[in-house]
């Protein structure tokens, strides 16, 4: 992503320096306190930071978080009196210990907003302001609130109080010299200093910004980011037919447009067929179960957002938690297909333990009614895309990027885990373990058997369903069997209920070299829904070769060994081989034996009488 944001030559900061994940108060209404020794940080915290570091990150933007175990100096609190340690925004030995001399860093480091509670309530303007320079921090972000022009008296302060502590040498020249050098280094690497601005005119910007290009991108990377965190049964993803209702319900009105805006463009890509309908609205606060029922019973699909800010919203009595946890319900008893999309922190994925399915998007900015399908204004795209993903529509490769605790009684557990990091179920599970087993070799023209083993179907064989095997027929043709039907290259195989017994499938080689048989397999579950691992995943070989030729015409070759299967043969061995071909020599006894003894005899004695002849005349 990175990497990508810098192609169009736009800054980068990787944020917040050294981690803000792991954190029970938020830094805006008050000063958070992570409490993990270097080594713990090393091991997750800080991996994200160091690759963005080894990829040539712009900025790092600083966490208004303390951190005992690597900054021990402690300041008393301008608010409370009480003692605080110095927070990683104005510690030293995070800024300069660890992101300059530790990682070698030498981009821009930059403050998160100095007027955030964290901050201003237990620093004063000023001091704040010098203790991050000091720290190694080169811009001090929104050192105060501007809220008015005569707020501008404070910014001069602030700047005062600065140019009085270099002059008293609490800051050196040579660190303000170092941070201006910094800053000038990234404005010369995005252009800023040779910036025309003839050649960023409004007209040009709105080409880009917004662009059918940066749309189509957005939808992309968006559906791509959702993660599919829990599908028991395989319910998703959904598909529907002619006749069939989706009920979508938000938790804010603003949110609406978007579930619409997702089934909007399903059916514009022909992923919704025509003669479905769909409603889309929000519940509130004030909403009972007995107030949905009638539109949950009127559909055969529901999509529920789940929006939890904080962990006092997951108690089972508040509305953002009641609501979809009575709808998930009453769905399970009557029978609906119901999935569980969470647009904002992840957390709320284990809060619905009956749900069957659950996604989370990662993004709860709603949007204006719109009839477009690209809407001009800005969005958010998440919320669209989950509907798309739940429909598949779109594909998705997301992962959890946190762990996701356990919620019990509305509290989330501080030592179990519901979701690990990293977890994320894929459309793909239920046929990712179908194997396909055929030999190392054949031979030309003869059969061999390709033998399908089914497991790990996600419950998709508790119902009937079907297998289509696409053979590569230019190497290979399929044989006739009982046990399926062939469709041109496709194997066609229905099975029952329950039925996960292998399958074999009878081939014949049409070329002598090393192929793959098998292109590809789908399985067609029960409500004709397609699940594959596409072409190229089974990519075993077999050797076709030739059969060896007789040496007697009409003659049957004899059967051909596998090198494989030949045993070395050892000395001793091959010396009982031979006892065995000398123990097959003629017996003395035998009278065709005496016979040619005593030929030989007689040759013998001619030979003799002959050279003593010719010795003689000599």
């Amino acid at each position: 992503m990175m990497e990508g944001i810098q192609k169009y030559n736009v800054a980068v900061a990787a944020k917040h320096f050294p981690g803000h994940g792991d954190t029970a108060v938020d830094s805006h209404t008050g000063l958070p306190l992570v409490d993990k020794s270097y080594s713990e940080l090393e091991a997750l915290e800080l991996l994200p930071f160091k690759a963005a570091i080894d990829k040539n990150a712009d900025m790092l933007m600083t966490a208004h978080i303390q951190y005992p175990q690597i900054e021990k100096d402690t300041v008393i609190s301008k608010q409370t009196g009480e003692t605080i340690y110095i927070p990683a925004t104005l510690s030293d030995d995070i800024i300069t210990g660890i992101v300059r001399k530790k990682f070698g860093y030498k981009g821009v480091v930059v403050s998160d907003a100095m007027g955030m509670d964290a901050i201003a309530k237990n620093f004063g303007e000023s001091e704040a302001a010098i203790m991050a320079i000091k720290s190694g921090v080169d811009v001090v972000l929104m050192p105060t609130v501007l809220r008015s022009k005569s707020d501008l008296a404070k910014i001069d302060k602030i700047i005062n109080d600065i140019e009085q502590a270099v002059q008293r040498g609490d800051i050196p020249v040579s660190r303000l010299d170092e941070s201006v050098t910094r800053i000038l280094n990234l404005k010369e690497k995005r252009g800023i200093l040779d910036f025309d601005p003839s050649e960023r005119t409004q007209a040009k910007a709105e080409a880009i910004v917004g662009s059918e290009l940066n749309r189509d991108t957005e939808r992309k990377i968006a559906a791509s980011a959702v993660t599919v965190v829990k599908n028991d049964d395989t319910v998703l993803p959904f598909k529907v037919k002619s006749g069939d209702r989706i009920l979508l319900l938000a938790a804010y009105d603003d949110e609406v447009p978007g579930l619409e805006l997702g089934v909007k463009r399903l059916i514009a890509d022909g992923v919704i067929p025509a003669g479905v309908t769909y409603e889309a609205l929000n519940y509130s606060k004030t909403t009972k179960l007995e107030d949905l029922k009638g539109k949950i019973n009127q559909a055969t699909h529901l999509v529920l957002i789940s929006e939890i800010g904080r962990q006092s919203q997951l108690a089972s009595d508040f509305w953002l938690t009641k609501v979809p946890t009575e709808v998930v319900d009453y769905a399970n008893a009557t029978g609906k297909q119901a999935a569980v999309m969470s647009i904002s922190k992840p957390y709320d994925v284990a809060n619905y333990p009956n749900a069957k399915a659950i996604v989370a998007v990662y993004g709860n900015k709603g949007m204006d009614p719109t009839e477009s399908l690209k809407p001009d204004n800005a969005f958010g795209p998440n919320i669209p895309a989950g509907v798309e993903v739940i429909f598949n529509g779109q594909n998705h490769v997301g992962r959890l990027p946190v762990n996701v605790p356990l919620i019990k009684d509305g509290i989330m557990s501080e030592t179990e885990v519901a979701y690990p990091i990293g977890h994320g179920l894929f459309y793909t599970d239920p046929v990712k373990d179908i194997k396909v087993n055929i030999p190392a070799s054949a031979q030309l023209d003869q059969p061999f058997i390709a033998t399908v083993t089914l497991s790990g179907l996600n419950s998709l064989e508790k119902n009937d369903y079907r297998l289509a095997l696409k053979v590569d027929s230019q190497h290979f043709s399929i044989l006739p069997s009982p046990d399926y039907t062939i469709s041109g290259d496709t194997v066609l195989i229905s099975k029952k209920a329950n039925d996960t017994n292998p399958v074999e499938i009878n081939l014949k080689g049409l070329v002598e070299g090393q192929f793959s048989p098998v292109f590809s397999l789908t399985l067609i579950d029960s409500q004709d829904r397609e699940f594959s691992m596409g072409e190229g995943y089974y990519k075993e070989l077999v050797q076709i070769t030739a059969a060896r030729q007789s040496m007697v015409p009409g003659q049957q070759n004899p059967p051909q060994l596998s090198l494989r299967s030949v045993e070395p043969v050892s000395s001793r061995r091959q010396l009982s081989q031979q006892a065995a071909q000398f123990n097959q020599l003629p017996k003395t006894g035998d009278g065709s034996s005496l016979f040619l003894v005593l030929l030989g005899a007689l040759f013998l004695f001619g030979a003799v009488y002959l050279y003593d002849l010719s010795s003689r005349r000599l």
